[in-house]
């Protein structure tokens, strides 16, 4: 390399450290004698290292630095030395220990904080609340700290630097310092007698005439290293919900949206599901302790009638008496089908169409690696001519395709409110086994007729945060939304994709 070349290169942060680096062989050192900034220092030293000037590692001894707090309190006292001698004389407030003086208000909520972990303090409330020392505060006032010894002995090195890690924050720093040797070209250019005024005017003569392609002038080193920016991105969790929601608008749906509270007539009568059925249970749905009303005259009874009597769709029902007051009752969803009754009765549906909804549900589950109280299901529904379980797999393989999941198989199931039924299966290669993906099925004429539907719907539900936590590589649902959620995960994870 050709050291005429590296000079006329070299950063003012570089020429400023380069000269120090045979004599001083510490990062610590070298920032102090510098007067540089640490990040300014670590920048120029790893640039050296970019142009083969040094090498750089780690010392793994830790080496301890006093901060100007530490060089203070070592002179003088610690914070909570002052503040036991203060409490030693007379019960104080907050604002009373900072109007003697001595400490600022940083320094005497440390202190508090400090002496009631070590249960050196008790509260008074008064008229405002004050501080009083109790016995072991007493004894602490006549017995020196760890603290104090360690400021004390710390050249002796009497006392380790491990025993005061919880403290290291309050007086000291512990740092793992970096150190470096030079290489073969590096000694040839620290013995290299740098016009450091020609070098300067040269930049700025550079920078004056706006000559960008002058082979003088200093290039930038796109090999740095330089501080990882975490700034705000998306949840993984969303990132995997919205690759869901394209591949459905790919495929030309149209997106519902609908509320989380829903009354049990939404979310149990209108698609047919009998009254007595297991899952209205209290084992299984969260209520909540408050009624709410029933929609449109003509559809309650269309409804009511449907359950008693099949409404005129050839079925007998369920030929038992319907209750209105129970389909007032007030829920968390249990699932999303219930906003895809809204939109039939809404929009007046009975036209080819498609609609997705992506929505968080709640159930009185028993936690485990794929289940959890709060769940995300993608729900959908295709109405048109003649549709059957035949269209119904052609979709559900198409669409996990596209998210790269294509080991799938089926089932058949029941459903109250759809039949023909059936569950899809996915084969997880991380967990080595197979685990339920959707249900869907074809909607029976009694949960349609309500609603002057003619046309068949296939519909399904599918578990979204089972598909995150597929296209995340996760294997517990926890992982992804719960407390097992790793944050450093969460701010460091790559973009989520579809599977390859």
């Amino acid at each position: 390399m050709d050291i005429n070349h590296v000079v006329k290169t070299l950063h003012p942060l570089e020429r400023k450290v380069l000269p120090l680096l045979k004599n001083v062989k510490s990062y610590r050192e070298l920032t102090r004698i510098s007067g540089l900034q640490e990040v300014e220092v670590m920048r120029a030293l790893q640039w050296l290292q970019n142009k083969d000037v040094l090498k750089i590692s780690d010392i793994e001894n830790k080496n301890i630095t006093f901060t100007n707090k530490g060089e203070k309190y070592k002179k003088n006292k610690l914070p909570e030395r002052i503040l036991l001698e203060l409490l030693s004389k007379n019960d104080l407030s907050l604002i009373g220990i900072q109007k003697t003086g001595l400490l600022s208000h940083e320094e005497a909520g440390a202190s508090i904080g400090l002496l009631k972990r070590k249960a050196a303090l008790d509260t008074i409330n008064e008229k405002e609340i004050k501080f009083k020392l109790n016995q072991t505060g007493k004894h602490l006032l006549n017995k020196d700290s760890l603290e104090e010894q360690f400021l004390t002995n710390l050249l002796q090195n009497k006392i380790k630097y491990n025993t005061l890690k919880e403290e290291e924050k309050f007086a000291f720093e512990g740092l793992k310092d970096k150190t470096w040797e030079l290489t073969e070209f590096g000694n040839k250019l620290s013995n290299t007698k740098i016009n450091l005024d020609l070098i300067d005017s040269l930049n700025k003569n550079v920078l004056k005439s706006n000559i960008w392609k002058n082979k003088e002038f200093r290039s930038y080193d796109l090999k740095a290293q330089v501080p990882n920016d975490y700034s705000g991105r998306r949840h993984p969790y969303n990132e995997s919900l919205n690759l869901i929601r394209q591949v459905f608008l790919e495929m030309g749906f149209k997106e519902m949206e609908g509320p989380w509270v829903e009354t049990a007539f939404w979310n149990m009568d209108s698609m047919w599901i009998p009254q007595d059925h297991p899952a209205r249970d209290v084992q299984d749905t969260f209520y909540l302790d408050k009624l709410g009303d029933l929609p449109n005259k003509k559809l309650v009874e269309n409804v009511k009638a449907s359950h008693e009597n099949g409404l005129k769709t050839g079925s007998t029902g369920h030929t038992k008496q319907w209750n209105p007051e129970l389909a007032k009752q007030l829920l968390l969803r249990t699932h999303s089908t219930t906003t895809t009754f809204r939109y039939f009765y809404d929009l007046k549906l009975n036209l080819d169409c498609k609609y997705f909804y992506i929505a968080n549900n709640f159930r009185n589950e028993a936690v485990d690696a794929t289940h959890l109280s709060e769940f995300g299901q993608a729900e959908g529904f295709i109405m048109g001519d003649k549709l059957n379980l035949a269209d119904l797999m052609g979709f559900i393989k198409e669409f996990y395709q596209k998210l790269g999941i294509k080991k799938i198989r089926f089932k058949p199931t029941f459903n109250p409110y759809t039949e023909s039924s059936m569950e899809a299966h996915y084969y997880d290669e991380k967990m080595g086994g197979w685990f339920a993906l959707i249900n869907s099925g074809i909607f029976r004429p009694e949960a349609l007729a309500p609603y002057g539907i003619t046309k068949s719907v296939i519909a399904w539900g599918m578990g979204s945060s089972r598909i995150a936590a597929i296209l995340t590589g996760k294997k517990k649902l926890r992982e992804i939304l719960g407390h097992e959620c790793d944050f450093e995960w969460i701010k460091k994870h790559k973009r989520v994709k579809c599977l390859q």
